[in-house]
């Protein structure tokens, strides 16, 4: 009996996702800004949005919708029309992880976005919480 017990629970600690057992603390990357002109370039922007496991093209649209201007991006990093501090865009892109990335159950980032219809679904991999979140 205690054979079997042991067995079972192997087999699920093997199925609980390895993110889930890492204690390490989610840091949200520093964002770098350089500006040129009257551009604000935004150099890690592709590493910025897979470090947060989101689409690229979700986090620019969220962006440009906070900081009220033009944009696109170019190979790793966006740019936007306009001067914009360091710190405006760290903030913007914090507000983003707390809206868009960390669970609002268990406080993990181990999520995802689910489009349903018109909106977002944030699905938890590490509790299974499920939240609607607006369009951006």
């Amino acid at each position: 009996m205690s054979e079997d017990y042991e067995r079972l629970l192997d087999r699920a600690l093997e199925q609980v996702p390895k993110a889930v057992l890492e204690s390490s603390r989610f840091q949200i990357p520093e964002a770098e800004v350089v500006i040129v002109g009257n551009r604000t370039i935004l150099r890690n922007f592709r590493n910025l949005a897979s470090a947060l496991n989101r689409e690229p093209e979700h986090l620019i649209k969220y962006l440009l919708r906070e900081l009220g201007a033009a944009g696109n991006l170019e190979g790793n990093q966006a740019i936007f029309q306009g001067k914009f501090s360091g710190n405006a865009v760290n903030d913007r892109v914090k507000r983003y992880v707390e809206e868009f990335v960390i669970c609002r159950e268990c406080g993990k980032p181990d999520t995802r976005l689910e489009r349903h219809g018109r909106g977002y679904m944030l699905q938890c991999e590490a509790c299974g919480a499920r939240a609607s979140v607006r369009s951006v």
